[in-house]
């Protein structure tokens, strides 16, 4: 994390102290969150919508807050040291983009509509068998989240893996001015926030604002959205290689799905790669973990272990045994690519029953119910034994799987609840906002009463 002086951010930022006996204080990392405070933290107080930080200074001094970055605007100031500075949002991202350009890290920055945070998990398993290696936690791959990723890491750190998310048009040029990725990775372009861009082309158009700042090297998954637009960004000297089936190279062979994992090769790779993640899309999502491997000379028994030990994010095609049956849970986002790609992995499952339990896919646009109706018949022809909905747009994906609809997850955890005794394999999906982990953790609540 960040070990500076107030001095030394106040210089970098332009800017004054104020209430400060001792310029030379110490800083060691920082915080958003006054509840999460740790002694020696700059506190920066940010205001959103419904709460403004600036209030919760004293208790940000209680948890060990040695300082506080204090927006002008906010007086009296308070007797206390504070950087000032006109928005304290913006002096984040400043502080960020100033630390940033002080390290001597490889920076890999990822995006996607589906896949980044695997992908991402799988680059920290591979690299950090060579390298010291950081890597964006949990959701923090926006404007905010993105500044304290980059804040948390060790001035010694080797190779910083930065997610970047995006919903508007500029989203990923903010993010790559504070993150200046040496090698980037487009994972897909999807229809996630079709409402803000109207099309796949324009998705495709955001995600490639990554490739203008990036320094060396560009892996993209190839797709008809970023071959049609792709000769409209200018890159210089970026080295372009596109992976996915018809991609450079690196090309898949044959996939074995096991229940815990799949095994596949790769035309690049001397032996068969085994991964502990499921689904024939995992496979995809290593390839630039491959490529990018081998530019920093990474050899092959480090990839395979790396690929072999990956530790996933919750929530994201995550693992759980619940009873005897086994848990996908995916229910941190839902779209209609990804919701076909976890039906995809559910049913490659080696086991007796599958079980898909869908919730609403949201920010869809005009067609939403046309969209779910068409995951509904994608579960129907892959043949899922059981399609269990909640939430009113998935009445439409109920339907056409000739599934069962809920009025309430209590009544669809009840109907699930026998499941849990035999061998099956049960995805638990749909959109943040529909909270369908809430189910996974019922669930294991009922196992363990």
């Amino acid at each position: 994390m960040i070990q500076t002086t107030i001095q030394t951010i106040a210089k970098a930022l332009d800017t004054s102290l104020f209430g400060c006996k001792d310029s030379d204080i110490s800083i060691s990392g920082i915080s958003i969150d006054s509840r999460t405070v740790q002694p020696g933290n700059l506190y920066i107080p940010i205001i959103g919508e419904r709460v403004d930080g600036h209030t919760f200074l004293d208790s940000a001094k209680t948890n060990g807050a040695v300082a506080s970055f204090w927006q002008i605007d906010h007086k009296p100031y308070p007797d206390f040291p504070v950087i000032l500075v006109k928005d304290t949002t913006v002096a984040l991202q400043d502080l960020a983009r100033a630390y940033m350009q002080s390290l001597s890290c490889t920076v890999i920055g990822v995006t996607g509509s589906n896949g980044k945070t695997s992908c991402k998990d799988m680059l920290y398993s591979v690299f950090s068998q060579k390298y010291k290696t950081q890597k964006t936690q949990g959701n923090h791959n926006n404007e905010i989240g993105l500044p304290l990723t980059v804040l948390d890491l060790d001035a010694d750190v080797e190779i910083a893996i930065l997610e970047m998310g995006m919903e508007h048009k500029g989203d990923i040029n903010f993010l790559c001015s504070i993150a200046s990725p040496d090698i980037s990775i487009i994972t897909s372009i999807g229809s996630a926030h079709m409402e803000n861009f109207g099309s796949k082309e324009n998705i495709a158009r955001g995600k490639l604002e990554i490739l203008t700042h990036t320094k060396s090297l560009c892996l993209y998954h190839t797709c008809p959205e970023i071959d049609a637009v792709l000769s409209e960004i200018p890159h210089g000297e970026v080295i372009l290689h596109s992976f996915g089936p018809h991609g450079d190279s690196y090309i898949i062979g044959d996939i074995i799905h096991h229940k815990d994992g799949i095994t596949f090769t790769c035309n690049d790779m001397e032996n068969p790669v085994s991964m502990n993640v499921l689904g024939d899309f995992q496979a995809e999502n290593a390839l630039p973990v491959i490529y990018a491997a081998k530019t920093k000379q990474i050899d092959e028994n480090a990839i395979e272990y790396g690929l072999e030990h990956i530790e996933m994010t919750k929530m994201r095609t995550q693992q759980i045994t619940i009873g005897q049956a086994t848990i996908i849970d995916d229910s941190y986002k839902s779209n209609p690519e990804s919701a076909k790609v976890a039906l995809d992995t559910l049913s490659s499952i080696p086991t007796p029953c599958h079980i898909a339990v869908l919730s609403d896919m949201l920010d869809l646009g005009e067609n939403e119910k046309s969209l779910h109706a068409q995951i509904g018949t994608y579960a129907h022809q892959l043949g899922i034994d059981y399609v269990f909905c909640v939430g009113d747009l998935s009445f439409y994906t109920a339907d056409a799987a000739q599934g069962t609809w809920f009025d309430s997850k209590q009544s669809l955890i009840q109907a699930l609840r026998p499941f849990l005794d035999t061998d099956c394999a049960i995805l638990v999906k749909g959109s943040r906002a529909t909270a369908m982990d809430q189910i996974i953790t019922d669930l294991q609540q009922g196992e363990n009463e």
